[in-house]
């Protein structure tokens, strides 16, 4: 079948609308100790207002960068080479480690004393065609309606921002002789010999920017080239570039870019007008540029977020650019001891000339120059480097009123700490933006310390999940990014397990998340096998999608043997030991243990038989334990071997074996324990409840068990309750295993505390967790509290995982330690802000929130932790059947009324 893909973004530029301090330490209120004064705006020759007649400004289309040469761009004087940071994660972090990444980014720049260093950040948008061919292709057997599902989801995502965030920093490498680009252009050799002999510097380089706290790479290839595509077309969508693999490009060849783009301007105007020609269609843009102002007193990270990654939020796109100068102690002390000579001058002025006391602000002046001085003397860690730097921020929009209004938004944001300003010549300062661009001007030069300036955390992100994984939601924490996750990503990428608990309290959204994920993934193609003792989720098997493909299946009204427990466990083949040393060796232990696991099935099972006195009794458990023993474990074994065995017990225990019998065979007769009473001509035993490739299981009308009661006190529907719950999970995992060991499958047990209360559901749960990656299982489990997860002995074991609203303290405590996070330092509480409504919201579709930990390798292994907001609202029918919320107009008794009047 051919997929029709929604054209949204594909090869045309993506859209402008892509809904794309201090640290520990308490620094200094502003870190400006003298501040430079703006620059005043050209005159007009009639008054205020702008000249009708003037000419526009227009770029002569002359630009500084003369070459590229793999990472490294050259002007007629300056060599500057750029480097692509890696996405650091900022959300749940401890304070610790938010400051040792902080640490971490100071100490490598501060590597880079003496040198310049510029930055730019832009967005690389991912095309929603791009990632919907990728979910196509990384679907099984894609069905028409998954066509219908992607298409679906590009649209809610067109109206999102759908992009990468790109940070990039240039280290200038000193200056060159103009004699020696004059040669190059002509003699390409030359050109090769002065990046030779550049080798050595750019290898400290590289070996700096690679360092812990920076992990960049140089930025080469498609890297480079969509920095130059994003700076020449500043503010314009640009065309998702073809692979590059390597760039030696001449000022000729730079003509695709510079020859593409027109900037004009206005004498005194509040925008440049950039019209760009990349496109398949030209497109105009407006771009304001602000500049960083005065910044007020900042504590990152306990209280603020990083400032300059602050922008992440805003729901358009906003780009940085950044030059800073690292400098050295002996400066900075030098141009303290100056501040210090002026600020004593001052002080005398006052006292000697006029007989009066000096402002205070001149003695705080000094106190601060003293303490900078003393700190450029004794500092040998470079923590005390500073530095003198210029901010840019660019925003751009169809017309100069909207970009002017988003200007607002930013200023907004950064209110009261940090004063961004608007400035005049927004021409020059737009052209900063393009790599080797002179400074527009020395206006607000910010002299910040060096922790300062890595509190911005430029490369903070708040990317989680994969790009080839199914539509979940949005991350609604640091910035709102959309979250695609394929649940086997973890067993057959990263070699991780793909066991996946979801953890929430009542009404926390745990079933309707993965009824979304069964529903998505099932069109791909992948078989599941949920257990839904509730028998909501059966509801998915009557949606179009999958007709004729699935069942729900109530277990309690099966046939008599059902549940056999020796028929439950499978028997092992030996293709899932091919990559062991001696498979046929590895079968034979694998059969006995598959023996082993049916009689502790069967024992489990039969003792939650018998009466609540004998249940503890410890002759009486010997009694069934020996029966069990002797009794034949094949798949297609039944319980009454064991009353056989029982039956010829002829120990001094007699009279306890009969009466041990006589409860049995009294149980084989009730209602819920002939579901494993199977007789001998019962047929399959277990074997044929569904051969549909989704199977919904339900356990609708189970007694729910009173935990207050006595055991004693428990009916007997009680206390088959958990043995039944543990029986069909096994019966649930079977059905995984008769699929093809090749083949991706997918596993729901939901309400897993209730299986994990017997021994045996807990053995269930534990090789689940050890065979997801041998057998490519994805398997979801759902419970109200991560303690059902972490007491299993398998938090090693877990792959992805979400938590969802929890208010109980102690469930917040294991909330963490599933999630990896470290309790006791505040993040307990965040797990009760999550879905959050007011009193007069409706509950039925609201998109329901979880912490969700993504399993993609990356720090400790754990990959990105981020809060996102699950949202399926675009699939309407999916909505409905997985609203399980009880909705008492239609409720049976009504309809009845309506039939009777309509008879």
């Amino acid at each position: 079948m051919q997929l029709k893909l929604t054209s949204l973004f594909g090869r045309r530029p993506s859209t402008d609308d892509d809904p794309d301090e201090d640290v520990s330490v308490a620094y200094d209120p502003d870190e400006d100790l003298v501040e430079s004064p703006p620059p005043q705006p050209a005159k007009t020759s009639k008054g205020r207002g702008r000249n009708p007649d003037a000419p526009r400004l227009t770029s002569p289309m002359k630009w500084a960068l003369s070459r590229v040469a793999d990472h490294v761009t050259f002007s007629d004087k300056r060599m500057v080479a750029w480097y692509l940071l890696d996405p650091q994660r900022w959300s749940f972090r401890t304070v610790t480690d938010g400051e040792s990444l902080i640490e971490a980014h100071a100490s490598q720049i501060a590597e880079l004393v003496g040198r310049t260093v510029y930055g730019r950040i832009t967005t690389r948008p991912y095309a929603v065609e791009t990632w919907a061919e990728a979910a196509w292709n990384n679907s099984p057997a894609p069905t028409e309606g998954f066509a219908k599902i992607l298409e679906r989801d590009q649209v809610q995502l067109s109206s999102r921002m759908q992009s990468d965030k790109l940070v990039y920093l240039g280290v200038d490498l000193g200056s060159r002789s103009s004699a020696v680009d004059l040669t190059g252009r002509m003699i390409p050799d030359v050109a090769r010999r002065e990046l030779e002999a550049l080798q050595r510097r750019l290898d400290e380089v590289d070996d700096v920017m690679a360092g812990p706290g920076v992990d960049a790479i140089p930025a080469v290839g498609n890297d480079m080239a969509w920095l130059l595509a994003r700076s020449f077309a500043l503010g314009c969508p640009a065309p998702v570039q073809d692979t590059v693999e390597e760039v030696h490009w001449s000022k000729e060849d730079l003509h695709e870019f510079t020859g593409a783009t027109h900037w004009s301007a206005e004498p005194l105007a509040q925008s440049v007008r950039i019209d760009s020609t990349m496109g398949e269609q030209p497109i105009t843009r407006h771009v304001v540029v602000l500049t960083v102002g005065r910044m007020g007193e900042l504590r990152i990270p306990e209280i603020d977020e990083p400032w300059i990654a602050k922008t992440d939020k805003l729901p358009f796109p906003v780009e940085w650019a950044f030059r800073l100068d690292v400098r050295s102690s002996h400066e900075t002390s030098k141009e303290m001891n100056k501040l210090s000579d002026r600020v004593l001058a001052q002080r005398d002025h006052y006292l000697d000339d006029h007989g009066k006391q000096p402002p205070r602000q001149l003695a705080r002046q000094a106190e601060r120059a003293s303490a900078v001085e003393d700190e450029q003397r004794s500092g040998f860690d470079g923590l005390s480097t500073r530095t003198r730097g210029w901010y840019r921020i660019a925003v751009s929009a169809r017309t100069q009123e909207e970009a002017l209004q988003r200007a607002k938004v930013v200023q907004k944001i950064y209110k009261p700490a940090i004063k961004i300003e608007r400035e005049f010549d927004q021409f020059r300062l737009a052209r900063e933006f393009v790599p080797m661009e002179p400074l527009a001007n020395t206006g607000h030069t910010r002299h910040l310390p060096i922790l300062k300036l890595a509190a911005g955390v430029p490369a903070a992100t708040a990317e989680v999940g994969d790009k080839r994984g199914v539509l979940i939601g949005y991350t609604s924490g640091f910035a709102e990014r959309p979250v695609t996750w394929d649940p086997w990503y973890g067993p057959e990428v990263v070699e991780g397990s793909g066991l996946v608990p979801i953890v929430g309290g009542l009404g926390a959204g745990k079933s309707f998340f993965a009824g979304g994920i069964v529903y998505k993934t099932g069109a791909q193609g992948v078989p599941w096998t949920v257990l839904d003792p509730s028998g909501r989720l059966g509801s998915l098997a009557d949606l179009p999608e999958f007709r004729g493909v699935a069942k729900a299946v109530n277990l309690l009204q099966s046939e008599p043997g059902a549940l056999n427990p020796y028929a439950l466990v499978p028997e092992p083949q030996l293709e899932w030991f091919r990559d062991e040393p001696d498979p046929h060796h590895a079968v034979s232990l694998a059969k006995s243990a598959a023996e082993a696991q049916r009689r502790d099935l069967m024992t489990d099972t039969l003792r939650w038989c018998l009466p609540a006195e004998d249940q503890n009794d410890p002759a009486a458990l010997s009694i069934l334990r020996d029966a069990v023993s002797r009794a034949e474990a094949r798949p297609y074994s039944t319980a009454h071997g064991v009353l056989i065995a029982l039956n010829h017990n002829a120990d001094g225990d007699h009279d306890l074996a009969s009466r041990v019998v006589r409860r049995l065979r009294e149980a084989s007769e009730r209602e819920l324990s002939r579901l494993f009473f199977a007789t001998p001509s019962g047929g399959n035993h277990g074997d044929a409840l569904s051969d549909r490739r989704m199977t919904f299981f339900s356990l609708k009308g189970l007694s729910q068990i009173d935990e207050s009661k006595p055991k004693n006190e428990w009916s007997y529907d009680e206390l088959m309750s958990r043995p039944v719950m543990s029986l069909a999970a096994w019966s649930a995992l079977r059905s995984v295993y008769r699929a093809d060991f090749h083949d991706r499958k997918g596993m729901i047990l939901d309400e897993v505390h209730e299986i994990t209360a017997v021994s045996t559901g807990r053995t269930l749960v534990q090789k689940v967790a050890t065979d997801t990656r041998k057998h490519d299982i994805a398997a979801l489990v759902s419970t109200q509290n991560a303690a059902n997860v972490i007491g299993q002995n398998i938090n090693n074991f877990v792959g992805a995982a979400f938590v969802g609203k929890t208010t109980d303290e102690e469930a917040q405590a294991h909330n963490c330690r599933l999630l990896g996070l470290p309790v006791g330092v505040g993040y307990e509480a965040e797990f009760a802000k999550l879905s959050r409504r007011s009193r007069r919201s409706e509950i039925t579709g609201t998109p329901r929130e979880f912490i969700f930990r993504d399993g993609m390798g990356g720090e400790d292994g754990k990959g990105g932790v981020e809060k996102i907001r699950v949202d399926y609202s675009n699939h309407e029918r999916l909505t409905v059947a997985l609203n399980t919320t009880a909705d008492p107009t239609k409720r049976r008794a009504l309809e009845l009324v309506a039939e009777e009047g309509a008879a």
